[in-house]
């Protein structure tokens, strides 16, 4: 967690791990200290949309990948996942009770499928589904977590053009961060934990 200055404003990076019990105390603990005038998150703008929709979607209707699903199988040994994640749910629960925007940062899903068109060909496609098969079976070193974060992202990222669209949506989720700085002077981020690092990183060339 992490306070710095840019365009101006106050941003505080919180990071996260989605769908892991517990991590919707760190935003409650959050906004309750910074007091934010506007709560972005790493996540699509389709995903917003879900989430302000939620009490009429139930658990089983809502979709995921294969990847999305090995990932929370494995999550699952470090502690209780639910599904909407529930620190996202409580960022919009916390920003309808007080009247603050609510903003995505990740680009949307189309501009992914453009990516993955202009940037995957269908070998990497081959070699990603089999890399996803593997990882349902593979037996994780992470102790806790965290690591276990850290350890999935490497995995997808070992694929150099799905690591290359990873880069690209940091970037974007940079670029829209700058953006909101623009617009409002307190800024609660919630990105995930695994991309935490690099957003920072890219961030240092706004800081004032």
């Amino acid at each position: 967690m992490k306070e710095i200055n840019i365009e101006g404003s106050k941003l505080h990076i919180l990071p996260i791990i989605h769908g892991l019990v517990g991590e919707e105390k760190k935003v409650e603990k959050a906004f309750e200290k910074f007091k934010p005038d506007c709560i972005a998150i790493g996540v699509s703008p389709e995903d917003i949309e879900i989430l302000r929709n939620i009490k009429k979607i139930k658990a089983d209707e809502i979709e995921m990948s294969l990847q999305h699903q090995y990932y929370l199988m494995h999550l699952s040994k470090y502690g209780k996942i639910s599904l909407p994640p529930p620190d996202l749910k409580t960022a919009h629960e916390i920003a309808d009770k007080h009247k603050i925007p609510l903003k995505a940062i990740d680009i949307d899903d189309s501009e992914y499928a453009d990516l993955l068109v202009e940037n995957v060909s269908i070998f990497s496609l081959i070699r990603y589904s089999r890399k996803i098969k593997k990882l349902g079976r593979k037996q994780f070193k992470a102790k806790d977590a965290e690591e276990f974060v850290y350890e999935w992202e490497k995995e997808i990222s070992s694929i150099k053009s799905f690591k290359k669209i990873e880069e690209i949506r940091e970037e974007r989720m940079v670029e829209n961060i700058v953006r909101l700085c623009k617009e409002y002077k307190k800024i609660l981020t919630i990105v995930p934990m695994e991309k935490y690092k690099n957003i920072l990183l890219k961030l240092e060339r706004y800081k004032k």
